[in-house]
């Protein structure tokens, strides 16, 4: 009956379940009740005098229905016994079965880490200033009653803020924690709960902690919307279903205070969606002029000049830059011989001043041994160091076009290195924005099938180098694919098709916008067809009201088994005000489920219009059957009088 996740009363399942075993009983066609069957639509706008005698949903050791409605976590003064009768919000039907904690409390660096995030997760959430209860460092390793107590009570507040511990505490853990559907609550005894802080009942009660504040500090971050990027990215219109919260928990808060007039809340849902709608409206208008100024564009360009025309030009001036680069290439090529003819013989020069200088060296190591043996004369000094100076210059000379050849030799391997890295980076960014738009690998949507990866060709040689010889590459060497006559055309032809795609997905879009636009205004029509058809159901319902006061009426001049059926049918209607009871909470679900009304509507006014059509069926057969008893009695009447004038004739 309840689909939704608004929790029911406990007293209100009993009902609607003695409900149904009533009305499964048959019963004989003269002491059948007729049951009446209120408007399901008019109930949304109740009389609140209807309600001042109402029975409060909550079990019979909560306040009074005067003071408020209880909270669905609230509990009755029974303990485990009471709480095994009710349905509360977080429960459901769960097993029996023990399971086994899979968590290392046993492990004490597991049980301090834990420790130490609850400590912090309550000290940072103002447990002290809430509780009016100091914890020291050492509580969550070897704590008292009062402390589990305490942090157990808060932890639990943060998530039923309305709840209030009535008992002792070790009354309480057991029902909470079977609410909230802890998985191992089932393994907790009340001899750990008569002693929490012993060595062997401790680690299993420091996981409970744990656990609710995870659980807090999840609906937290679920509330706070940390989770909505997780929603839009599964498609779910996270802005609709907060709407739709709102509207609900702002009913059941209502509903909680003997509140049933829920149209302001109703309005408010209606404004919010209605925002929402003019924000679509005004983003489909601008996309309405963005495409009327992009059609203006290009009725102005077809207007302006020939699209062949065009690319007529444009295909010239490819040609000339393609010449352009042709000679390009061919300079560069005429150049590359000469600058390793010049490398070569710079290398050349190198050696043979290397050579010569060695021979200098060990042509100046005999002389100095032959100095050393013979003596000499100043004149032959003279002349000797007149050589030495000439060949130290000639020495100074060599050193220094060596250094000017080393110096372009590093400078031509500089410009060369910074070259590849350049085409590396180009290379490797080319094939990163063609991995994200689709091209790469050719086993995507967009590739088609076409090799669109660049390769730099020298690079994949052992060496890893791009110059690995002295001649060099031509360009056509360096890359693995054609990028002007290949790689380009295929990009723009690409571009046109993601281009058409685009105006196609936009198409469509506007197609979507005026289905739903044609969808709202039908709703809107079969809405006030359900309203006119609720206004004939409500009109049948009062003629059936009439007959039952005429019933009524002649019902009080029969005899002793009339009063006795009156009686029955009283007793009925007594019964039938429970199953109106029960009909009213069908309506509050419904009114809440708007999507489930209107597709049950049809079946739920044809059920009425047989149950209105069955009970005055049942009516006029029972006026029939009374006629005919009043017939007959005055027929026996007539003879007991005709009997009776004849013996006193006789």
């Amino acid at each position: 009956m309840y689909s939704s996740g608004i929790p029911q009363p406990a007293s209100a399942l009993k009902r609607s379940n003695s409900n149904s075993r009533q009305s499964n009983s048959r019963m004989s066609l003269a002491a059948r009740p007729a049951y009446n069957q209120p408007d399901i639509m008019s109930t949304a706008k109740r009389d609140p005098s209807r309600y001042s005698a109402r029975k409060s949903y909550a079990p019979s050791s909560q306040p009074p229905p005067s003071q408020r409605r209880s909270s669905v976590m609230r509990r009755s003064s029974m303990g485990v016994a009471a709480f095994s009768q009710m349905n509360s919000f977080f429960s459901s039907a769960a097993s029996a079965a023990v399971q086994r904690d899979p968590r290392p409390l046993k492990d004490s660096g597991y049980r301090h880490e834990i420790a130490g995030k609850v400590f912090e997760y309550v000290v940072n959430n103002g447990f002290e200033l809430e509780m009016k209860h100091t914890l020291g460092p050492n509580s969550l390793k070897s704590p008292t009653q009062k402390d589990f107590s305490m942090v157990f009570q808060w932890l639990y507040k943060r998530l039923d803020p309305n709840y209030n511990f009535q008992k002792a505490i070790e009354n309480e853990v057991l029902p909470i924690l079977k609410t909230l559907r802890y998985p191992y609550a089932s393994t907790i005894t009340k001899s750990q709960l008569a002693a929490v802080g012993s060595m062997n009942s401790w680690p299993q009660f420091l996981g409970i902690l744990h656990w609710m504040m995870e659980l807090a500090v999840t609906m937290e971050r679920f509330q706070s919307g940390e989770f909505d990027d997780a929603a839009a990215a599964e498609g779910v219109d996270i802005a609709a279903e907060r709407i739709i919260f709102r509207y609900l928990t702002r009913c059941y808060s209502a509903w909680l205070v003997e509140n049933d007039d829920h149209d302001e809340f109703l309005e408010e849902m209606a404004a919010s969606f209605e925002d929402r709608q003019s924000g679509y409206k005004e983003e489909l208008e601008m996309l309405e002029s963005e495409n009327e100024q992009l059609k203006k564009q290009l009725e102005e360009m077809d207007e302006s000049a020939d699209p062949l025309k065009k690319l007529e030009e444009t295909r010239i001036l490819l040609e000339g830059d393609k010449q352009k680069f042709v000679t390009y290439v061919e300079r560069l090529e005429l150049r590359i011989p000469k600058v390793t003819a010049s490398n070569q013989k710079l290398k050349e020069e190198i050696e043979a001043v290397e050579r010569e200088l060695a021979e200098l060296t060990a042509e100046k190591q005999s002389l100095q041994e032959a100095v050393d043996r013979q003596g000499l004369t100043p004149a032959d000094i003279d002349r000797m160091n007149n050589d030495r100076e000439k060949l130290s210059k000639s020495l100074s000379l060599i050193s220094s076009k060596i250094t000017e050849a080393r110096i372009q030799l590093a400078e031509r391997e500089s410009e060369a290195s910074s070259k590849l890295e350049a085409l590396e980076r180009s290379v490797s960014r080319y094939n990163s924005l063609a991995y994200q738009i689709g091209i790469i690998p050719s086993s995507s949507r967009n590739a088609e099938g076409k090799d669109f990866e660049l390769l730099i060709l020298p690079a994949q040689t052992p060496e890893n180098k791009l110059l690995a010889d002295e001649v060099g590459y031509q360009p056509a060497q360096l890359l693995n694919r054609d990028l002007r006559h290949d790689i380009k055309p295929a990009l723009n032809r690409l571009r046109q098709e993601i281009g058409a795609r685009i105006h196609e997905a936009q198409d469509e879009a506007i197609r979507t916008q005026e289905l739903i636009d044609r969808i709202v205004e039908t709703l809107a029509d079969k809405r006030d067809e359900v309203d006119t058809l609720h206004a004939k159901v409500r009109t049948a319902v009062d003629e059936y009201q009439e007959l039952k006061e005429t019933m009524a009426a002649e019902g009080n001049a029969s005899n002793a088994e009339i009063e006795k059926l009156e009686k029955e049918l009283a007793s009925m209607r007594l019964n039938m005000s429970n199953g109106v009871l029960a009909l009213e909470q069908r309506m509050q679900s419904v009114t809440i489920e708007r999507d489930q009304l209107e597709h049950a509507c049809h079946a739920l006014r044809e059920k009425f219009h047989g149950e209105v059509d069955k009970m005055l069926h049942e009516v006029i057969k029972f006026k029939v059957h009374i006629q005919e008893s009043l017939e007959n009695y005055e027929n026996l009447a007539e003879e007991e009088l005709a009997g009776n004038d004849k013996l006193l004739d006789s």
